[in-house]
């Protein structure tokens, strides 16, 4: 848990996962950058199942990466400091040793709530297709609309692999990637679904029309993109899927992440490509060219190349940062 709220603000989502961690027989970590003296002070001194760090100078993609450095466990759980997680003792959970190779992890039974309302949204699944190309689709289906997905329980080293490559290489950094992290991660591997974990994801942030475009523009523009990025969303989300697909390192076999990056080029692409040509007055000139040249291009790395050029309209040097971020998925 990377936790920026101060003490009352945080503390019952992580009284939340040490009841849950003492249920299971898990660790907490919590990465606290908040500054907040009362809180370092009272949580310094709780019981063993909690790691408590101090980082308050760590800015927010520090503090990810350290809640997840000090976590020993095969595997991991990210959490907001404003979700709750609870066991149901009613339910035989998932064995985590026993999980099969070919999944990743776990997937929790996940309620989405907001203050004052209550849950709004029960998300029950688990992905189960063979492919990485079919588990891509099944996820574009069971999503609904929200990303709650990404918290979820993962093999420790590929989900921390993928992570440091985006802090060290992305050429953005912006959280808007969640939706790209988490669909690389399924495309790896299956996700089994266990229904004794109960994931409660707070949408507060997301809980209406106005709040959702206020979210997004800030999402963008903190991530040194223009406010109007949102029409570029399924064009960078092609560029960060291609990446880590791409890396040689990742669980997938060599033929299976080809038939990945075939399936991105193509279908995945186009779906941006149809949505400049369906509102070609929301593009430039030099959009609309490029959509047509890729439009006619069939080679995979080829139509690569030409969004990384569409990168580059989209903000000047963006073009430059994918292909260092791709020489490094290589490495």
């Amino acid at each position: 848990m990377p936790s920026n709220r101060k003490f009352e603000a945080s503390r019952r989502s992580i009284e939340t996962a040490l009841d849950y961690c003492a249920a299971r027989d898990a660790f907490l970590v919590v990465a606290d950058n908040s500054g907040d003296a009362e809180k370092r002070e009272y949580w310094s001194r709780h019981p063993s199942r909690l790691t408590y760090l101090n980082t308050d100078d760590f800015d927010v993609g520090r503090n990810f990466l350290a809640a997840i450095g000090a976590a020993e466990t095969p595997f991991v759980m990210m959490m907001g400091d404003d979700d709750e997680i609870a066991f149901n003792a009613q339910i035989q959970p998932v064995d985590l040793a026993s999980l099969p190779v070919d999944h990743l992890g776990v997937r929790p039974l996940t309620q989405v709530f907001l203050t004052g309302r209550g849950v709004v949204r029960v998300q029950e699944f688990g992905l189960v297709e063979n492919d990485p190309v079919g588990r891509i689709m099944e996820y574009s289906k069971l999503a609904g609309g929200d990303n709650s997905a990404f918290y979820s329980i993962f093999r420790r080293e590929p989900y921390a692999d993928l992570m440091q490559l985006f802090a060290d290489h992305h050429p953005t950094r912006g959280a808007y990637c969640d939706w790209a992290q988490v669909t690389a991660l399924f495309a790896y591997g299956k996700m089994a679904y266990d229904p004794s974990t109960v994931f409660k994801y707070n949408k507060d942030q997301w809980s209406n029309i106005q709040k959702i475009e206020k979210q997004v523009v800030r999402l963008f523009v903190e991530a040194g993109l223009p406010a109007d990025s949102e029409k570029y969303d399924a064009l960078l989300r092609f560029l960060d899927l291609f990446v880590f697909l791409s890396r040689p390192r990742s669980p997938l076999a060599a033929t299976e992440s080809q038939e990945a990056l075939a399936f991105l080029s193509g279908a995945f692409f186009n779906i941006y490509l149809r949505q400049v040509k369906q509102s070609p007055e929301k593009y430039s000139e030099t959009m609309q060219y490029l959509v047509d040249l890729a439009l006619e291009e069939v080679d995979m790395m080829s139509r690569f190349h030409i969004a990384l050029v569409m990168a580059d309209n989209i903000k000047p040097g963006l073009k430059n940062g994918y292909i260092e971020f791709y020489k490094a998925a290589q490495a």
